[in-house]
């Protein structure tokens, strides 16, 4: 059984995330615009550099460590929760994992024309491959909030179920898991899940998930 000092270290994980991640989601993949020229987005890369790598690298880091912890542990509360269940804790550990695997993929090559510009001083600067990596990081990130949207609905259908959540809470979670899965919709199908995860995590820290409930009866 998962007890409260563990979940609120999940919850302390989870908040973290949402606080390191925000100014990398703030900088997003397609900037500058696709309107720009190819001189303009070679001074976005050189002017913004060090801004890069720091949100877009170091920051994501320290992200993804603090992720894990808030779905290890959220993992085990839906575990124990579900007991013999539907399985939803593992589409939701397996959600997780999905997003911080494409989230650092996308990140790695949003960066690889400044990283390779900082690391190597004889390196040409390159705009056709920095629209590439623009492009493809912009993808990586949409594919990674498929996991993003299995992890919350897999957990708002375990909350149903058990109560775990508030049924509110877990009935939202299914509606914001949709809007996930739907990226292109533009940045509140990415603001969403992130909010979701912060008052999950005020919830765990508050030893408000997990509790003992009653499963539904059929």
């Amino acid at each position: 059984m998962t007890d409260k000092t563990t979940t609120r270290v999940g919850g302390i994980g989870g908040l973290l995330f949402v606080i390191s991640f925000i100014p990398a989601y703030l900088s997003a993949p397609d900037s500058p615009s696709a309107a720009s020229d190819l001189q303009l987005l070679l001074d976005y890369f050189t002017s913004r550099q060090s801004e890069i790598l720091m949100l877009n690298g170091v920051l994501l880091v320290f992200s993804a460590f603090f992720f894990l912890w808030f779905v290890g542990i959220l993992h085990a509360v839906l575990q124990h929760a579900e007991r013999e269940g539907y399985a939803f804790a593992s589409v939701a550990l397996i959600g997780g994992l999905l997003f911080v695997a494409l989230m650092l993929a996308g990140a790695a090559v949003e960066i690889v024309h400044p990283a390779t510009q900082a690391r190597f001083p004889n390196y040409r600067p390159d705009a056709q491959l920095g629209l590439v990596s623009l492009a493809l990081s912009g993808w990586l990130y949409r594919f990674a909030f498929v996991g993003m949207a299995a992890l919350i609905a897999a957990t708002s259908l375990v909350a149903i179920r058990t109560g775990i959540l508030q049924k509110g809470l877990a009935w939202a979670g299914l509606v914001i898991a949709a809007v996930a899965l739907l990226r292109l919709l533009g940045p509140l199908a990415g603001w969403l899940p992130l909010l979701w995860i912060a008052v999950v995590s005020v919830l765990m820290v508050a030893g408000m998930v997990g509790r003992p409930a009653v499963a539904a009866r059929t």
